[in-house]
């Protein structure tokens, strides 16, 4: 039997309230996520229909609740403060019905819509969306806000679903998507505000290419960002430059043209290059080759350290100052006393030693052999197009057996043979048989040049070269360091 307003005997019970004479006390949660073009009802065009619904049916508005560009799917990954303050309130028995303008807006994810219907059930609590009043203690009520927070969830699932396939096939082709590449501008189309060109910025470009280069020379990280911060040269959020920062910034194959996509590169990028392959990948070399710690703080401040190998136990040598302020290298096991060292030389011999056989064989007339046969930019380039090419296949197998046209043992099967060869060719691309660091010091003037290297340059040249051990005292070897220290080349000619 329907009354005269229309509405059923049991929501006209519903709506006089929990006490006879006395109106519902009604609470507003209003949300969006992202809606920059006004596709979706804004947060205050929620509000404004939520409150003529209450004055229609003459519930009185206790509270109002919202929160602006956050999610209620269960990818979200901000939290919903004013929904949490909207669950303690309904707790606390302070409402009769919570209005929303539809069901979305509380809850785009199952297990969330379960908790705010046992928290309705326990309270007393109805629920009104789209004009319907629901009563969460009957069954009927029960089963459509379920069905509805169901169909919330499958939309708000194929929506993620069509982003991230938008996504990967935008970064197939190239083009760029989140934060925006330190070094770079982004220019938008002025009628439609589509993306239209990433191209280099005026200023920051040239900070990237000097960053790159005087990593190349070997200069530390740390000194590097001490003299940016000193030149009131800041990040692309305007903060202080940290090592760190340096670090990924210089290894970074968006700067010379790579597109990355969940920290794989998978085809060339549709901007412009910062830097050139030998720059580039003498950052990658130094920072970042597989299987390398190799963290410079600035703080190493003679040529061996660290690099000269105990003869005894193994151990690297460190700098101590002994007595009467003989700087020497010594055995790390025991540093408290000289005579309970392995293995201890003078600074100084060792240095000389080293160094005279280092430019000796960089000045060689052979020494161009050296760098002859080192891996190419073309050839870098061509392991990581093969591996960019095998990623492409495996996200379309991903692809298929998304839509079940691929059995799930099948693509187990296509996995084990795609991903060992794109792990081999991402690796000899960065696996480069002569470190860059050599190119530019083999050379005949480089007794001359030698002295002016940063001392990170020169640490470096060594170690490519050389494995150094550190023998005990030889008879005559105080006079001649030589008959005490073994040297291995590590590239012969």
């Amino acid at each position: 039997m329907r009354q005269a307003t229309g509405r059923s005997t049991t929501e006209a019970a519903l709506t006089a309230g929990p006490v006879a004479g006395r109106p519902l006390r009604a609470v507003i949660y209003a949300r969006v996520s992202y809606d920059p073009r006004q596709q979706l009802r804004s947060v205050s065009q929620q509000i404004d229909e939520c409150t003529a619904e209450c004055e229609r049916r003459g519930w009185t508005l206790a509270e109002v609740f919202k929160d602006n560009a956050r999610s209620a799917s269960r990818y979200a990954t901000k939290e919903r403060p004013q929904y949490d303050a909207l669950i303690k309130f309904l707790e606390q028995g302070r409402a009769d019905v919570l209005v929303t303008w539809e069901s979305s807006r509380a809850q785009r994810d199952l297990e969330a819509y379960v908790k705010l219907r046992r928290v309705a059930e326990d309270n007393g609590v109805q629920w009104s969306y789209k004009g319907r009043l629901y009563d969460l203690t009957r069954t009927d009520d029960r089963f459509t806000t379920g069905l509805d927070a169901l169909l919330d969830e499958r939309e708000s699932s194929m929506t993620r679903d069509r982003i991230m396939r938008d996504k990967r096939n935008h970064a197939k082709k190239g083009g760029p998507h989140g934060r925006l590449l330190f070094g770079y501008v982004r220019e938008y189309d002025p009628k439609t505000g589509a993306f239209a060109r990433q191209i280099p910025h005026p200023e920051q470009a040239a900070v990237v290419r000097e960053a790159a280069r005087r990593v190349a020379a070997g200069e530390s990280l740390r000194t590097i960002a001490v003299d940016f911060n000193r030149r009131k040269i800041t990040t692309g959020w305007g903060k202080a430059w940290q090592t760190s920062g340096i670090s990924r910034m210089v290894t970074n194959p968006g700067y010379i043209g790579q597109r990355v996509h969940q920290g794989k590169v998978i085809g060339k990028a549709c901007w412009p290059r910062l830097l050139d392959d030998a720059t580039f990948y003498t950052c990658v070399q130094r920072l970042s080759r597989p299987g390398r710690s190799y963290h410079r703080d600035g703080r190493t401040r003679h040529l061996l350290t660290g690099i000269v190998r105990c003869g005894v136990c193994g151990g690297p040598m460190a700098f101590i100052n002994g007595a009467v302020g003989r700087a020497s290298y010594a055995c790390r096991g025991t540093r408290e006393s000289l005579s309970s060292k392995c293995t201890v030389v003078r600074q100084e011999r060792l240095d000389d030693y080293i160094e005279r056989l280092v430019i000796e064989r960089l000045s060689s007339p052979d020494a161009a052999d050296l760098i002859a046969n080192d891996t190419t930019a073309a050839d870098v380039q061509r392991a990581l197009e093969e591996a960019a090419e095998k990623r492409a296949r495996l996200d379309e197998f991903y692809d298929t057996a998304a839509t079940g046209k691929l059995s799930a043992s099948a693509l187990a099967r296509i996995e084990a043979r795609l991903l060992p060869e794109i792990e081999a060719a991402e690796k000899r691309a960065y696996e480069l048989r002569v470190p860059a660091v050599l190119r530019d010091v083999v050379r005949p003037d480089i007794a001359v040049v030698w002295p002016t290297l940063h001392l990170d340059r020169r640490r470096d040249v060594v170690r490519t070269l050389l494995n150094i051990t550190l023998l005990p005292h030889q008879p005559g070897s105080r006079v001649d360091v030589s008959k005490r220290v073994e040297v291995e080349w590590k590239h012969d000619l």
